[in-house]
């Protein structure tokens, strides 16, 4: 991190730059979200030392004095949570959201031939290996619904209806989570159903790629959802 200002001293410049690392070390998030707000402050403190510079102090007191004014990096920082947890919790739903259909449409090229889903003829709670699954199959399906429904919520939670909507900064970071965690769950019951599948599959390919998939998203949803509970605010 360097300072915006080239007419200001390696000293000066330093004491800026100790200050932003400091923030940047306690702000947890998207990097372009992080680098976003990272930019914005030090623009601020550049301005702000230089409007002391113009009343007559020496560079490394309007330095110092322009630190002071923006405040201790943990409470700074403490400030950006509540956006910076809206990212991540946006950036998740968003790519929970883009790989359901990839991850779904693998797994049904294993279980359309092998006879254990029959898409084009019932819908997904018709399909023979939900029928004898009983009650536990149909508790997956409603699992993935409301992995679904939490996935959208929480991309409409941070975009445009926050304009509208009562400021509810711990919301997405949940709904988010809840989507991971429930993301998790499928990939792991595909790969048991996976398993299920193999003595009927014409071909060992299409079962490894689909499998391949679901471990590699059911790593991502298990630290995502981490990653969203970690950086959800405290309750004010």
């Amino acid at each position: 991190m360097t300072a915006a200002r080239l007419d200001l001293d390696p000293a000066t410049s330093r004491v800026l730059d100790d200050y932003l690392g400091a923030l940047a070390a306690r702000l947890t998030g998207p990097t372009r979200a992080r680098q976003t707000i990272l930019a914005e402050l030090r623009d601020g403190l550049v301005e702000a030392t230089h409007a002391r510079l113009a009343g007559g102090a020496s560079q490394a007191q309007a330095a110092a004095a322009a630190v002071t004014e923006f405040g201790d990096p943990a409470t700074v920082a403490a400030a950006f949570t509540p956006e910076l947890a809206a990212a991540t919790a946006r950036r998740v739903a968003l790519t929970l959201i883009a790989t359901g259909p990839l991850v779904g449409g693998l797994w049904l090229s294993v279980l359309a031939p092998s006879g254990l889903a029959t898409p084009a003829a019932a819908p997904p709670w018709q399909w023979p290996i939900i029928q004898a699954g009983g009650w536990p199959a149909r508790l997956l399906l409603a699992v993935i619904a409301a992995a679904v429904l939490a996935a959208w919520l929480t991309v409409a939670a941070t975009g445009q209806l926050t304009r509208w909507l009562p400021a509810r900064p711990r919301l997405a970071p949940t709904t988010a989570t809840f989507a991971a965690a429930g993301t998790g769950l499928v990939d792991v019951s595909l790969l048991t159903t996976g398993a299920l599948a193999i003595p009927h599959a014409a071909a060992w390919p299409p079962v490894a790629v689909a499998a391949t998939a679901s471990l590699i998203r059911c790593c991502l949803a298990s630290r995502a959802a981490r990653r969203c509970l970690a950086t959800r605010p405290a309750p004010s």
